[in-house]
């Protein structure tokens, strides 16, 4: 595993989020469970007061201390410290290999304490759970230059916000021209380009409960052969929702799902990729309108608008010539269909007494931001089509944002005294947050660099409170 330079106040936001993790043992291999977290401690001492575990048939009470690797216990002397003596599991994010017993941490009463390594019991990836966590920061969040960074000039401030937005748009647009090296040498033909945008707003669509999952199933498109096998929609919602996983031992009674399922068996010789396990996408704890089977619908319905009404060419006439690009990209996206069945299910044999919510317009939103921003201006690039260049930068910088409008926004307008006004100010503010304050870079930041001048700043990560 990559080791991540997380503190442990970050490594206490993991653990107070049991779905981050299961199925707790200690090293000596026994079961944990946490019958109450206890209370955070904010003063010195142990990390956590009043907690209450059971480690195999025992019920233990005390404290918990959270360090990031085994060696934290000895480092910072808890031995010696009776404020510790109390400390019933120490949780780590990382193991450490011992050459002898004397590394086992210990109260000052030569009690051993057990020890949970929380990277061991993870339910998904680290660099999943730094993103959420990132993007959510807690009411203790501070960044390494508050309030210090108050005191530099709003010159200088929107300066180098004005240099992060942009450095944020050439960011993602060069990372769809790596999408489009990956799959072809000739990225001027529009197959592939076509391609591409299925594949992001597909990622887009599966928010970050199936991002991985919904890109794992448009990557499996073979736009070439779809397109000389003239499929119908119903074929090519056959096509996905066989990829997928979910036809399979599916047994509802049903003239749509029967449709599906002929369809499929004809196809499915001619699509020859590796099906998904329908076990890989997931439900708990989404809105019904976020079930991906109800996306996986409205993905089959882009997918046919891109094969046979040229669909990306309508999102360049949009950028292009329409006085209100935001509004006609909602319209755009609103009107694609589904098939009748998806109008009142949200899962398969699942009836919905209303009318079901396809796309709302948050999440077209978030696909114009994150997806047809970037592209455009890198298809204006590849394809020297200045005035669609021109119009898209236009758009970043011009088009109206609330401030405040999530939360790295909220914490990073506070803290620095800035407010967000357009577009492109919320994308300065999380390419700051993202790749300056997160990670440290406060060498290489205009602000960071006017607030330390004078001081030697060694992993300013550390002063962070998530």
């Amino acid at each position: 595993m990559i080791k991540l330079n997380l503190n442990e106040n970050f490594i206490c936001r993991i653990w107070e989020e049991s779905s981050y993790y299961s199925d707790l043992k200690e090293t000596n291999g026994q079961k944990v469970e946490i019958i109450n977290y206890g209370h955070k401690n904010s003063d010195a001492g142990p990390d956590y007061y009043n907690a209450k575990i059971r480690i195999g048939e025992i019920i233990y009470t005390g404290c918990i201390e959270i360090h990031k690797s085994e060696s934290g216990w000895h480092e910072h002397k808890h031995k010696k410290d009776n404020k510790y003596n109390e400390v019933i599991l120490q949780v780590v994010f990382y193991k450490e290999d011992f050459s002898n017993d004397s590394k086992i941490p210990v109260a000052k009463k030569s009690r051993n304490i057990p020890t949970v390594i929380l990277s061991e019991f993870l339910t998904k990836s680290v660099h999943d759970i730094w993103k959420e966590i990132i993007d959510n920061p807690s009411e203790s969040f501070r960044l390494p230059c508050f309030p210090k960074n108050n005191e530099v000039a709003v010159t200088i401030k929107n300066e180098w916000l004005n240099k992060l937005s942009q450095q944020r748009l050439i960011q993602k647009a060069e990372k769809i021209i790596v999408s489009l090296d990956k799959i072809t040498d000739d990225n001027l033909k529009k197959i592939f380009w076509e391609k591409i945008l299925f594949e992001y707003i597909c990622e887009a669509l599966g928010y970050s409960k199936n991002k991985v999952q919904f890109l794992k199933l448009s990557e499996k498109i073979d736009f070439k052969k779809l397109i000389n096998l003239k499929l119908t929609k119903i074929q090519i919602d056959s096509v996905l929702f066989g990829l997928s996983g979910f036809l399979k031992d599916l047994r509802y009674k049903d003239k749509y799902i029967e449709d599906l399922k002929f369809n499929w068996n004809l196809l499915k010789d001619k699509i020859r990729k590796d099906i998904m396990d329908k076990s890989e996408w997931n439900f708990f704890r989404l809105r019904p309108p976020n079930f991906p089977s109800i996306r996986i619908a409205y993905a089959s319905g882009l997918l046919y608008e891109i094969l046979n009404n040229n669909f990306l060419k309508s999102i360049v006439n949009i950028f292009e010539e329409s006085v209100n690009v935001y509004k006609s990209l909602t319209e755009l996206f609103k009107n694609i269909e589904v098939s009748d069945y998806w109008k009142r299910h949200y899962n398969f044999g699942k009836e919905s007494k209303s009318e079901t919510t396809r796309i709302g317009n948050e999440r077209i939103k978030d696909i114009t931001t994150n997806v047809l921003l970037p592209l455009m201006y890198m298809y204006s690039e590849k394809f020297v089509m200045v005035s669609l260049k021109n119009r898209v930068e236009y758009i970043y910088k011009n088009e109206k944002q609330k401030s405040g409008g999530n939360e790295i926004t909220r914490v990073m307008e506070k803290q620095l005294d800035v407010k967000v006004n357009s577009l492109s100010d919320e994308q300065a503010l999380i390419q700051l947050h993202n790749f300056y304050c997160m990670k440290g870079n406060c060498s290489s930041c205009n602000i960071g660099k006017i607030v330390f001048e004078n001081i030697s700043v060694h992993e300013p990560l550390k002063i962070i409170l998530y």
